[in-house]
């Protein structure tokens, strides 16, 4: 088989998220969303176990993984990632799919990042502004995640 797939993995402070694109066409063919209940490798491992068991057509020769988040630093060697930082990452993603956004507030479980896509007024190109609220949990994933238990 030719094809090969790209798994993208974020595993943040409460929850992990799996994606496995096809690369030939960029079709989404699985993808999960869970909380991790501080168990961050354990979550990842049954993950990548249900990607082998759903996918088994692909082979690891025709696979790249790319990793992100809070939790990704002790699991790039052991799962043989790529380590991406995550607001490059939703930067990217943004850039690629969705052209005409001019702002993404992404809330993390630790932090709120903020994301802006401005056009430069002398060069005609857009420009990518960040920012990060990473000293105070007030309005992150956590904080409104306590809210509504």
């Amino acid at each position: 088989m030719n094809t090969s797939i790209c798994i993208g993995i974020d595993i943040g402070s409460t929850t992990a998220k799996c994606v496995v694109v096809d690369t030939s066409n960029m079709d989404i063919l699985w993808s999960r969303y869970e909380r991790h209940e501080a168990r961050q490798a354990e979550k990842i491992l049954e993950l990548l176990s249900q990607i082998h068991l759903d996918l088994p057509q692909f082979s690891p020769e025709n696979i790249k993984a790319f990793i992100t988040g809070s939790g990704a630093g002790p699991l790039i060697d052991v799962i043989g990632a790529r380590f991406v930082q995550e607001v490059n990452a939703v930067a990217l993603a943004v850039e690629k799919l969705h052209p005409d956004v001019k702002s993404v507030i992404e809330l993390g479980g630790q932090d709120a990042k903020i994301i802006l896509f401005k056009e430069n007024v002398e060069s005609g190109e857009r420009q990518i502004i960040t920012s990060m609220n990473d000293k105070c949990a007030s309005g992150t994933g956590a904080t409104i995640d306590k809210c509504v238990l």
